[in-house]
This record gives structure tokens, sequence and C-alpha cells, in this order.
């Protein structure tokens, strides 16, 4: 007949050794569980539980969830703060500490974070408008793209390993978490064929003939599925991608700050100053907003419309002077 198993919990036995050698047990009935409190109606925390069942939030790319998540914590400061009374000057105060803490950087995600969740609120009748309205990021809140100076410091100096994630993100545009990702089926010699893991993009994407003939080398060499890998051939964490070449760019004598979205902005504005639209631009990156395009390639095309427009002046006075013209 098989053993019956008994529903009652095990009670918690703590023993204890008293001042005279002997051991005496203490019994205690079993603990019970904590009930999570329910946050009170109408306040952040309802808002931020709410908005991460919603299906809205469901349809959002794990990255972004994740994402959201992490700058969500800076918003439940306001926690038990009934949502209608949140004012533009607390969503101020939370953007500058955060500015303190963490970054300007930091301090932009924390209000895109912000600003999104106040829009699903607004959606859902919750409040008429939100107190995001008009605040602004921090200047210099967006982290910077690396010059060419940097880039080609870099490749001469790095070890082997970071080099190929500097030059197949230079030359790729690719956010940090697809880079990892990157297996070597993706590319059949030519192309690179990828998923984007934020905004779901196909790409298909032609090598650089430079990148090209890099990725050959390393293939010959591959012992891993993945293009990028650690110095030991395993596949990399993004995180500890980021921290290791930050690290390893300090000591290779660059300014702190340089990351792997800053590449990503490098390889927008070269495209850019070679004279790529923006939306040949969008067709390597992925991006979704040209706008976000227009963002990264602002500089390079001020330089290279102004460079133009001394090029037409030069001969236009060249012309006048031949024809005699004053």
């Amino acid at each position: 007949m098989p053993l019956r198993k008994s529903s009652r919990k095990a009670e918690r036995v703590v023993r204890k050794v008293l001042a005279d050698g002997t051991v005496r047990e203490y019994r205690y009935p079993p603990a019970k569980p904590k009930a999570h409190a329910q946050p009170a109606p109408d306040t952040i925390a309802a808002l931020s539980t709410s908005w991460r069942l919603s299906p809205e939030w469901a349809a959002l790319a794990d990255i972004t969830q994740r994402h959201y998540s992490v700058y969500l914590r800076d918003l439940e400061r306001l926690a038990d703060t009934p949502i209608i009374e949140v004012r533009r000057r607390d969503i101020l105060a939370l953007r500058d500490a955060v500015a303190v803490a963490r970054g300007n950087g930091a301090a932009t995600a924390f209000l895109r974070t912000a600003s999104a969740a106040f829009r699903w609120a607004v959606d859902r009748g919750w409040i008429d408008a939100s107190p995001c309205y008009q605040v602004k990021a921090i200047k210099g809140g967006h982290l910077p793209a690396w010059t060419e100076e940097q880039i080609e410091t870099a490749l001469v100096r790095l070890p082997e390993y970071l080099r190929r994630a500097v030059l197949l993100a230079v030359y790729t545009g690719q956010r940090r978490g697809d880079l990892c990702r990157l297996l070597w089926s993706a590319w059949d010699g030519d192309v690179l064929r990828l998923r984007q893991q934020k905004t779901g993009a196909e790409l298909v994407i032609p090598l650089h003939p430079a990148l090209r003939e890099e990725m050959a080398r390393w293939r010959r060499g591959a012992t891993s599925t993945h293009i990028l890998t650690t110095r030991r051939g395993r596949p990399w964490i993004p995180t500890h991608l980021s921290q290791d070449l930050g690290r390893a760019l300090v000591l290779a004598g660059l300014p702190a700050g340089l990351n792997v979205h800053g590449l990503r902005k490098a390889a927008a504005a070269r495209l850019a100053d070679a004279g790529c639209t923006i939306h040949e631009i969008a067709a390597i990156t992925g991006h979704a907003s040209l706008a976000m395009v227009q963002l990264y390639t602002r500089s390079a095309d001020q330089k290279r419309l102004a460079g133009a427009a001394i090029t037409r002046l030069q001969q236009h006075r060249d012309n006048r002077s031949k024809t005699g013209a004053k």
C-alpha cells in the first residue's frame, strides 16, 4: 500500500548547546508565508504594478521590459503617493537625483521610463495629463559617440577579444545585446542576417570589405558558435562586455564613458559623413525612428553640408573671376 504524504508542514526545530554541554531542542510551529501587501489604489505603486500586468507591457520586447523595470524602481520612490498628486517638480527632483547618483544618461533613461508609464496612465484614464509633460532631459544625457581617433586607438591598443567587439560594432551599428547574440550561422561570407532583439527588425547587412576580411580570419580560428566571445572563449553577457571594455579603454588611455552604444552612434555618423541618406543609415542600424538617426548624425551632417557650402562658394567665386564679374 503506497505511503500517504502528510499534508502537515514540518515544525521548525532549533537546537541550542547549553553551558553544561547538553543539547536542547525547541520546537516552533511552521512559519507562515508572508502575504504580499497589495498597493493602495491609484498610487504610483499601483500604476507600476498595473502597467507591468497590462497587454501593452506584454507587447514590449524583453530587453525593453528589463530596461523599464530598472528605472521604475526610481519612480517607485513615490510608491505611496496618489498618482493625481504627482507634479512636474516631483519628476524633476527624481530626474536630478538619478543624475547625481548615476549620471545624466541614467537620468535621461529614467525620464523616458516615467514618460512611458504616465502615458499609459493617461490612456487608461487614471489621470488627464502626464506630469512629465515638457520635462526636458539634462544636457549631455546622451551617451557620447566615439571619434575616429578614439576608434583607431582602441583598435591598436585593445586585446584581440575586445578589439573584435569594437570592429563589429562600428561597421554594423548594432546594439550591444544583438552583437553578443550574433552566431556564425548568421554570416554567409558576404552579409549578416539578424533579428534585432529590441525592435524585432529583420536586417540583412552587407559587410564592409575591411570587416569581411577580419571575420574570415576570426572564423578560421573560431571555437564557439558565437562570433564575439570573452577571453576564455565563452559567449558574452552584454553587461560584462560593457564592464570589461570600459576598464580596458581606460587602461588604453581613452576617456571614461565610452561604450558600445557610442560605437553605434559612430557607425551612423560615418555613414552620414559618406553622404548616406537617413533611410540608408536606418537600413543598416535598424532604427525604427528616423528622428533618432537624425540625432545621431546631426554633427556629421553639419560638417558635410558646411563643407559642401564652402566648396560651392569657392566655385562661384572662381566662375565670377573667370567671367570678370564683380
